[in-house]
């Protein structure tokens, strides 16, 4: 009987560091999981930060503003160009 307790002893002794393997494995890649997780959801944020930095940049009244800032450029160079005709003639 004293074998047959021993031996029932050394096999739930060995199945339990068997489970506690099996544990640190599981905690580790879930570790592991977790840091993806953490790595990803900055790069969403990143991401995310950058389109609506191009959507302010494209919005209708930003693309107004610098169509209206373009012309007024142009309408400027033209002036100095017919300054610059008038001068040479």
């Amino acid at each position: 009987m004293l074998v047959s307790v021993v031996s029932a002893a050394a096999i739930a002794k060995n199945q339990i560091k068997n489970m506690m393997d099996h544990l640190e494995d599981a905690e580790g890649r879930i570790r592991n999981l977790d840091v993806r997780v953490n790595k990803l959801d900055t790069a969403v944020d990143t991401l995310g930060n950058r389109v609506n930095v191009l959507v302010g940049m494209m919005s209708p009244e930003a693309v107004e503003r610098k169509t209206r800032e373009i012309e007024r450029i142009r309408a400027e160079i033209d002036f100095i160009k017919q300054q610059l005709n008038k001068q040479k003639s």
